[in-house]
């Protein structure tokens, strides 16, 4: 990478990474070092960010979730040198940190779905380490049903929490373990999850009647009728943290990202 360049960190308020990579960098005074980019109003962005954190070195996708404060400290120091280790697994653990590519490659039961280039190069981190994601793409592509069966427990389960996130947001952070409950069953949660995962049409299965992954969706149903409890505490636990923190959400909001009605 050349030198000069400032960092983007394309970030939502109510995320956790971001939350942390933020705060990694205030309380260490590098936040100066980089952009901030609200995604909330996505017509204002002019292109696709599949994650956050998604973080941008001029026109180069540098980094997605799983991204550390440590790494980004070490981007804007000029000392980055990053080993991601099996291109491939680095690949997957960023899909399952997307909750937008997760819910595709769950919905679709084919991790093929969700191979987009961009997350590619930013799980392998391609602009500093000159890694080629055609070739992480090719065999994704090829193997996306059977690489889906290896993560299917972990997909489902990253799933599930971004189901109750949604619900805790929806109820105004109001749902219990009761409510919970009664929509921990299929039919709600296909519902949520084609909406999740389509725009519009856009990534719809092309017959959702037949073509749908009900057995993915039979999984998250069993781990949220056996976990639900536990994730919605941990989900209430999250968001708290997140809004009850006045530094964060002071920087936050002279940015002008609108964390108030």
């Amino acid at each position: 990478m050349s030198g000069g360049e400032r960092l983007k960190v394309y970030a939502h308020a109510s995320c956790y990474s971001s939350y942390s990579l933020i705060k990694y960098l205030l309380e260490r005074g590098l936040a100066g070092g980089i952009n901030v980019v609200d995604v909330s109003r996505v017509s204002d962005l002019g292109e696709l960010i599949f994650s956050v954190p998604w973080v941008k070195i001029g026109y180069s996708v540098v980094a997605a979730d799983p991204v550390s404060g440590e790494e980004v400290e070490a981007m804007i120091r000029g000392s980055y040198k990053p080993n991601i280790g099996d291109p491939l697994r680095a690949f997957i653990e960023t899909l399952l940190s997307s909750s937008y590519a997760s819910s595709i490659a769950l919905l679709h039961g084919d991790l093929a779905y969700a191979a987009f280039k961009e997350l590619v190069e930013a799980s392998l981190r391609a602009p500093f380490t000159g890694l080629d994601a055609a070739e992480v793409l090719r065999v994704v592509r090829v193997n996306g049903r059977s690489l889906y069966e290896e993560v299917e427990l972990r997909l489902a389960r990253v799933t599930s929490v971004n189901y109750v996130r949604d619900l805790y947001w929806a109820s105004g952070g109001l749902v219990g373990e009761e409510e919970l409950r009664r929509r921990a069953d299929e039919t709600s949660i296909l519902s949520w999850l084609i909406a999740k995962a389509s725009i519009g049409r856009v990534g719809l299965p092309g017959n959702p009647l037949v073509l749908a992954n009900r057995e993915g969706v039979r999984l998250l149903s069993g781990i949220l009728e056996s976990e639900g409890s536990r994730i919605l505490a941990r989900v209430r636990r999250e968001q708290e943290t997140i809004f009850k923190d006045i530094l964060y959400t002071s920087y936050m909001e002279g940015l002008g990202f609108k964390l108030k009605a």
